[in-house]
């Protein structure tokens, strides 16, 4: 995959910052355009077994939100406008659907999505950050960053580590993250547990991937690694904290969304306790 177009929604918070940062350093060495969104979401009608019920829209309130929403994107250009990277700051009114629609729809037509999640402070920004990261996955068909409080991303890393397992959502994360394993110094293809059988992993886990890497010019190192009665997503967490690696890369919601948040998943672990920008795939 060629990065040529990266799309950053902006949520409103702090983390808007490093989620610009994130997508410059991206930009810059692949020679890519940055395209950021704000969007102002107006309230949307209630449907009733009766029709449609109009809500009432307070002129004051919407006219301080456009205010703000323009302050935003005059911060967001004045933080792109430092880099010699072409950008483009867009201001949408969201008329029809939620903001996170809006931000999926225009993700169809970038090649990578940067998202920042807010700190731990920001309870405003938290609904917002799941509902735009999970409508950015499941819908538009491309690889999301995340980016946590305070992490930066470095290009290139000095150390990836990449989860891999025998699934489509693990494998499309890994092709869709090449572009950014060029002159990595260390990259590890982390199996946790794995069953050999021909059907799951096969006789030599991990191997085969790291052969495919070999052939992108990549040299990886298999790590399997045994649960020690932790989850996946624990497991992923010790790992690149034992590794201070700087990267993650790993396909995300593997099971229904539905079973994901009743039962805790590896995707909803990781970004939970989330330290270090992580790509995911779906």
């Amino acid at each position: 995959m060629m990065i040529r177009e990266i799309f950053v929604p902006l949520l409103g918070t702090s983390s808007d910052g490093g989620a610009l940062d994130a997508a410059l350093a991206i930009a810059e060495s692949r020679q890519a355009q940055v395209t950021a969104l704000v969007t102002l979401q107006h309230p949307m009608p209630l449907v009733t077994d009766f029709g449609y019920v109009p809500v009432e829209v307070d002129q004051r309130l919407l006219d301080e939100e456009r205010r703000s929403a323009k302050e935003r994107a005059q911060r967001a250009r004045a933080q792109l406008e430092r880099s010699a990277v072409p950008s483009e700051v867009r201001v949408t009114d969201a008329m029809a659907l939620w903001s996170e629609e809006t931000a999926a729809m225009q993700a169809l037509h970038c090649d990578l999505s940067v998202v920042g999640k807010p700190g731990v402070g920001e309870l405003d920004g938290s609904p917002r950050f799941s509902l735009t990261f999970r409508s950015l996955l499941m819908r538009s068909g491309r690889p999301v960053i995340i980016v946590p409080p305070d992490a930066t991303l470095a290009i290139p890393a000095r150390r990836v580590v990449l989860a891999w397992k025998p699934t489509p959502e693990a494998a499309r994360a890994l092709h869709e993250s090449l572009p950014l394993l060029a002159g990595v110094a260390e990259v590890d293809v982390l199996v946790i547990e794995p069953q050999v059988a021909e059907g799951a992993y096969g006789e030599q886990p991990g191997a085969d991937i790291a052969r495919l890497l070999a052939r992108h010019d990549i040299r990886a190192k298999v790590v399997v690694q045994p649960r020690m009665g932790l989850s996946t997503g624990d497991c992923l967490l010790r790992h690149v904290r034992e590794t201070d690696a700087d990267l993650l890369v790993m396909g995300g919601y593997g099971h229904s969304r539905v079973r994901d948040f009743v039962l805790g998943g590896a995707t909803r672990g990781v970004l939970e306790e989330l330290r270090l920008p992580v790509l995911m795939s779906h």
